[in-house]
């Protein structure tokens, strides 16, 4: 692996900490997996069980165990779609309220840790399977002699590369897993006032 490559155990022996990207990873991938197919489990009992009602091909008890699933399974999936939703409102209010701080990439971070015997074999199936792995970009804070890290969502990497540009970390006033950071580089330049990059930002320590 590339020099710049590590995982969190790496990192956090090194006392590289970091609270996961939990806003970030709600805008890139929406209400998640959990919440589609809980919904779609919901959609399909309540179906099966007005049908089967209708029909008349179930008993009157069975039917009622039927509606009873689809309704706990719709109550789980309209639970994850609004704390989805709470999460998004946030999102949108510290970027609309905060101030950003410029950030300076540190490392790529791996998903989970290649280096127990579960995550070695994951890595060998991976490459057998022309799979590339996940991997985040880890951010430090500038402007302050003790800086926090943090990190964006976990994304499949097509290279190696770590980004040569500095993002906008936008945080909430109290609470540190609430964070945002805008590393669209091209997008950065057209919403930062100007001379917000005009100090020097030193390569980063490790």
């Amino acid at each position: 692996m590339p020099a710049h490559v590590y995982t969190v155990k790496n990192l956090a022996e090194s006392g590289i900490r970091f609270p996961p990207p939990v806003l970030d990873t709600a805008a890139r991938e929406g209400p998640g997996v959990a919440c589609r197919i809980t919904g779609v489990l919901a959609i399909m009992f309540i179906v099966f069980s007005c049908t089967a009602g209708l029909l008349g091909s179930f008993p009157e008890s069975g039917v009622t165990v039927l509606r009873v699933i689809g309704l706990l399974f719709c109550m789980d999936a309209g639970f994850r779609f609004f704390r989805w939703f709470r999460h998004i409102r946030i999102r949108q209010k510290i970027l609309s309220q905060a101030q950003g701080v410029p950030a300076e990439p540190l490392a790529l971070v791996l998903q989970g840790n290649p280096e127990t015997v579960s995550g070695q074999l994951s890595a060998v199936r991976s490459i057998i399977a022309g799979k590339r792995p996940r991997v985040a970009v880890v951010y430090k804070e500038t402007g302050t002699k003790k800086p926090k890290f943090y990190i964006t969502p976990y994304r499949t990497v097509q290279d190696w590369q770590l980004p040569s540009g500095t993002a906008l970390l936008y945080r909430h006033h109290s609470r540190e897993h609430y964070y945002v950071i805008e590393d669209d580089f091209d997008f950065i330049k057209s919403r930062s006032p100007a001379g917000i990059f005009s100090g020097a930002v030193s390569p980063a320590d490790f």
